[in-house]
């Protein structure tokens, strides 16, 4: 049952000062159903040919029926270099009410358990890992052939019993020490480690005017698209610029914090003279921060006709949301349609996924005949499949 032909020798469940007895005494008091002392991780051990083995790293625990009095077990899931499973009984007793001996022993709460999370490395493939529930933390760690690398990011999604996304801290941790943290959106996602990706210019095409429908987005140099990745508001702007039918209205604006020569800088400037983008109050325009729903549809929304607010299925876009006429007339043009809770959400960041929808909707692409893939991580149960390679590869409809 075990990978690299390792047998279970032995599971030993050891209580404080014996290895033999299986019992956790519960108080016996005005609420007997609650255990006073159960049994802890810590008294634990698990060998393989008598090489004791580390939880999280080797095995993680599973508790069933030990809050109250009477017969519970504990599974032992192997992970990492090791598989299969171990079930383990015990028995929880009263505790008399006159004390007696014991040196009385701490009480211990057993770790939350709240939370699924999944896990999938850049191509896409899921990881086994280990989850940890630390507070308003989860501590996730990879097994000992994957390691927390830059130029190799991880996808999480977490979830709820339920299966409805979470917005929690996360860490991630590997065997070597390496750790990166973050924190998930609305949609329970987040990439780690965290890094400002730069998207590169929309793939290229020897002759687009041969193609009925051109890219105006593209993958990262390592191939992948990342439809699940934040878009920073200099990526924005890059899209944006390829598609919006523009004039020029000669406006000029200088901010303070854009970097001489980089990728961004023509784009910004046209969408500049185009009276489609102003910046912060501050004189910035932070091209490096990632854009939320909102400010990417108000930027969308700049050449299109803008309607007053009127009442609207989301809940959470009221007529006092700065930017509520322009999510309001994308609706109303059928750019948008929001999330099924009945949620626009415009406070999270969009998505690369969420965007070229939007997007794709504004230019009318509703054919979606393209079949070419040519992202790894971009599998075809995702949601939106379709949209992606409308969006990223130039190609011809079908008439």
């Amino acid at each position: 049952m075990l990978g690299r032909n390792k047998k279970i020798i032995s599971i030993l469940l050891a209580m404080a000062v014996s290895v033999s007895m299986m019992n956790v005494f519960a108080a016996d008091n005005a609420n007997n159903n609650v255990a006073d002392d159960i049994v802890s991780g810590d008294d634990i051990v698990v060998k393989v040919d008598e090489t004791v083995l580390v939880k999280d790293v080797d095995y993680t625990l599973e508790y069933q029926n030990n809050v109250q009095p009477g017969t519970a077990k504990v599974l032992v899931h192997f992970i990492g270099n090791y598989s299969g499973e171990k079930e383990q009984t015990f028995n929880i007793v009263k505790k008399s009410s006159g004390g007696g001996g014991g040196g009385g022993s701490s009480s211990y709460k057993p770790p939350q358990n709240t939370t699924n999370v999944t896990v999938t490395d850049k191509d896409g493939k899921p990881i086994t890992v280990t989850k940890k529930e630390d507070g308003d933390k989860v501590i996730i760690t990879l097994p000992s052939n994957k390691e927390i690398k830059d130029d190799e990011p991880i996808s999480i999604e977490v979830t709820d019993k339920k299966g409805k996304p979470v917005e929690v801290e996360v860490e991630l941790k590997d065997k070597k020490g390496n750790t990166a943290t973050g924190k998930t959106g609305e949609d329970g996602k987040i990439i780690l480690p965290e890094t400002t990706e730069v998207s590169p210019s929309p793939t290229p095409t020897d002759e687009p005017e041969n193609y009925d429908h051109c890219a105006y987005i593209s993958g990262y140099e390592d191939g992948r698209f990342i439809p699940d990745g934040k878009i920073t508001r200099a990526e924005t702007v890059s899209m944006l610029n390829g598609v919006l039918e523009k004039g020029n209205n000669d406006n000029h604006i200088e901010f303070s914090d854009l970097e001489t020569g980089a990728w961004y800088i023509p784009a910004v400037k046209d969408m500049i003279s185009a009276g489609i983008i102003n910046g912060y109050e501050d004189g910035t325009f932070r091209p490096n921060s990632k854009i939320t729903r909102a400010e990417f549809v108000t930027m969308l929304m700049q050449n299109e006709t803008v309607q007053t607010f009127k009442e609207m299925p989301f809940t959470d876009v009221i007529s006092d949301l700065w930017s509520a006429d322009y999510i309001y007339s994308a609706y109303e043009a059928g750019y948008i349609d929001g999330y099924e809770d009945g949620t626009f959400r415009p406070d999270s960041f969009i998505t690369r996924a969420e965007a070229v929808k939007i997007i794709n909707s504004m230019l009318d692409r509703e054919d979606m005949s393209n079949t070419e893939n040519p992202f790894p991580d971009v599998k075809g149960t995702h949601w939106a499949y379709k949209q992606i390679l409308e969006a990223a590869v130039s190609h011809n409809i079908d008439k």
